[in-house]
């Protein structure tokens, strides 16, 4: 259907569109890229940086601290050893694109650019849903696929190559030519590069696709060539991960793995965080309540009315619905398969690319409530909706206030001027922020790890170092008068420093105890 010819062709349906696709536009100006150099984004940019520095060469992790610690025992980020090397956990593909743009646009750039390639997710799923907006709000406004997408460049890169890869085959016609189902199933695969997870679900795509509809011969040739080409692909991205890390699934796979493979009934407090909550993230079904309904109904339609082995007539399902099948399956798949990312961290951005198929199934369930129900149904799935884009309107503040508070812990930085960082916990190495490179950072986490550090880098190498403290390790015997007082951390650091360090500076906030020893 034509957006100008189409139903659709009222000026307030017009205007709406307008508003979603012009969304991700405003993410660079609602969350700040500047802002958003913590914890995993620091990461990815510290690999992105890496990257340049080697000349595009490798994605050997350069380190100002790298003289202090060879061996990498106190990386001030996530890091995995493969030999002699220090890598990161971060895709390595996606190092290479931060490498593109931070020498001419810096970390301004990425995000803008991922900006972009999210407006194009939408343009291609627009076409693929007719210019529904219904389909296009519920992603855009009840869904965390917009925020995911921006705020997690490697979840947004990657989803658009899915998309695209699946829009270039759904949208083929009887006329196409082989190369375009290969091409679409080479670009599908590509989309792993930057999210291993997504090799599900063109797989997912692979198998409905054979099972409804490899007998029909036209078909037959589209399921070979996109088959082909995705694991021509796939192949590709395996060898090089094997030759590169000796795993065929990458480093952030051998990172997350010691969970993957723990029994189901083992992983109900991952299962419970990456769906519902934790103390610290919202899950997928806590922040659209009303795809838990989708899903059931998912189920029950399946395999009660649209089952392939309980008829023998062809049935008539478009691909269009094949590919919302294969993504609520992929997305059962995943789940079980669920690594910590349930525990640390946002459930809905592991299960990224089953959020379209969620929207296109919502809408197969608005059309198959009863006539009976229809009124009643849709007021109370649409209600549901509600409470979702109140979700991500909260949720886009919260991660601005807290990109907010990091700039405010750069500061501080710049104001102390240390000549080593020292932190406790890992995400507080933002603390450096895009001054990373400038200074030279460690993480020792424990009273032993001080004195170990210490006693292999003198400490008079230093004229004054800035240490951060997480309060947590210090909350039951924290004296908010003195809270250096019976403080074991900062008594291992007197220590260690001996008695030329004195402290010259200190700062109470929320979470952390920051603190600059000086020597005499």
């Amino acid at each position: 259907m034509s957006f100008l010819d189409g139903k659709f062709h009222s000026k307030w349906t017009k205007l709406t569109f307008c508003f979603l696709f012009l969304l991700p536009l405003l993410y660079p100006f609602l969350l700040k890229p500047g802002e958003q150099l913590y914890s995993d984004h620091l990461g990815k940019f510290i690999l992105g940086e890496s990257v340049g520095r080697n000349g595009f060469l490798s994605g050997t992790l350069v380190l100002p601290s790298k003289s202090l610690d060879p061996e990498g025992n106190y990386c001030p980020t996530e890091c995995i050893r493969i030999g002699e090397e220090l890598i990161s956990p971060f895709p390595a593909a996606l190092g290479y694109v931060y490498a593109v743009f931070l020498p001419w646009s810096g970390i301004v750039g990425v995000y803008v650019a991922v900006a972009i390639l999210i407006l194009l997710s939408f343009l291609l799923l627009s076409i693929l849903w007719d210019w529904d907006p219904i389909y296009l709000g519920v992603l855009v406004l009840a869904s965390p696929f917009l925020v995911n997408g921006y705020f997690f460049p490697d979840v947004g890169i990657s989803s658009f190559l899915f998309l695209w890869g699946s829009f270039l085959f759904l949208r083929s016609g009887p006329s196409s030519s082989l190369l375009r189902f290969v091409s679409a199933g080479f670009i599908c695969a590509s989309s792993a590069w930057f999210r291993i997870e997504s090799i599900v679900f063109p797989l997912s795509f692979i198998f409905f696709l054979s099972i409804y509809n490899f007998p029909n011969i036209e078909e037959r040739r589209k399921i070979i060539g996109y088959s082909l080409g995705f694991f021509v692909g796939l192949g590709l991205l395996l060898g090089i991960q094997y030759v590169l890390y000796g795993h065929p699934l990458g480093p952030r796979f051998s990172f997350n793995q010691p969970t993957m493979f723990l029994l189901p009934w083992k992983k109900w407090n991952i299962y419970v965080g990456l769906l519902i909550a934790n103390p610290n993230r919202i899950g997928f079904f806590g922040y659209t309540p009303a795809f838990l309904i989708v899903l059931f109904f998912f189920i029950y339609y399946i395999f009660f009315k649209k089952n392939p082995f309980r008829r023998n007539e062809v049935l008539g399902i478009s691909n269009r619905d094949l590919f919302v099948y294969s993504g609520l399956a992929a997305f059962l798949a995943l789940v079980i398969s669920a690594p910590n990312d349930g525990i640390i961290d946002f459930g809905s951005r592991y299960l990224h690319l089953s959020l379209p198929a969620f929207a296109g199934m919502f809408l197969i369930l608005i059309e198959n409530i009863g006539e009976k129900f229809r009124k009643i149904g849709k007021i109370v799935l649409f209600t549901i909706l509600l409470y979702s884009v109140y979700v991500s309107f909260s949720y886009t503040q919260i991660l601005g206030k807290y990109g907010r508070k990091t700039t405010k812990l750069n500061a501080i930085y710049l104001e102390q001027k240390p000549d080593l960082v020292v932190v406790q916990i890992r995400t507080y190495s933002q603390i450096l922020g895009k001054y990373f490179f400038q200074t030279p950072s460690v993480w020792l986490m424990r009273e032993g790890n001080i004195k170990n550090f210490f006693s292999k880098n003198s400490p008079e190498q230093f004229k004054k170092i800035l240490f951060v403290q997480t309060k947590a390790s210090i909350l039951e015997s924290l004296n908010e008068s003195d809270p250096f007082l019976k403080n074991k951390y900062y008594e291992s650091i007197t220590q260690a420093l001996g008695p030329d360090f004195k402290k010259v500076w200190s700062e109470n906030k929320e979470d952390v105890l920051i603190f600059s020893m000086e020597r005499k």
